[in-house]
């Protein structure tokens, strides 16, 4: 066989490769838009494929089923959860001088983020409750989220600006379940009474008085 031929067959491969690659990740973009906006009930595998600009049988190529993808889309938003762990010099940027106002303004961000573009963590939510494996998953990107406000409480203690009798483990546990639960009861479930305004600011009261240290 020519060399030219043997090196050009890896080469091809590689291609193939990196295009099935690119294949998955529209797809998965597609299924993350449309199931924010419309539910995983409420969208069809044909519209996710004719978002994704390929064709069903394509999809069915990397996904057995909605759910399969479904599954899929939430390893694919924990790996990205993972990578977005902040390092120490990230959290002292993030604490400042004023511990409150970064934890307050954290809370407005990730509330605006829920507002705007979060709708698919809230089905997640929602499936959670009724899907063990999804559930599972799910438990995966909680935990990162527990460790990373873990950290962030360990690196304010060291700092002085976090109770040191907080057990930062169980606090970090403790903030993330309280956020979840009002991001579900408020956004979820579009309770008329309180207003999400008025929850997100008792809310910022509760954990500041909870972890940080009282002014001097």
């Amino acid at each position: 066989m020519p060399r030219t031929a043997s090196l050009a067959r890896p080469r091809e491969r590689r291609r193939s490769q990196a295009r099935g690659v690119a294949t998955r990740l529209r797809l998965l973009a597609a299924a993350e838009g449309l199931f924010a906006r419309r539910g995983v009930a409420g969208t069809s595998i044909a519209e996710i494929a004719a978002r994704a600009k390929t064709s069903v049988g394509t999809l069915y190529h990397h996904f057995a089923d909605k759910r399969a993808l479904t599954l899929a889309l939430i390893d694919h938003w924990g790996d990205r959860a993972v990578a977005g762990r902040r390092s120490e010099l990230e959290l002292a940027r993030m604490l400042g001088d004023d511990p409150r106002a970064a934890i307050a303004s954290d809370l407005r961000r990730a509330y605006e983020q829920l507002r705007s573009e979060g709708g698919f963590y809230l089905v997640v939510l929602e499936l959670a409750d009724r899907d063990p494996e999804v559930r599972r998953r799910f438990q995966r990107i909680e935990q990162v989220g527990v460790e990373r406000l873990r950290a962030l409480i360990e690196f304010g203690q060291r700092r002085g600006l976090m109770r040191r009798d907080v057990d930062p483990l169980a606090a970090a546990f403790l903030i993330r379940h309280a956020i979840d639960m009002a991001a579900t009861q408020v956004l979820v479930r579009e309770v008329a009474e309180p207003a999400p305004e008025r929850v997100l600011e008792e809310l910022t009261n509760m954990i500041c008085r909870y972890i940080l240290e009282e002014p001097r």
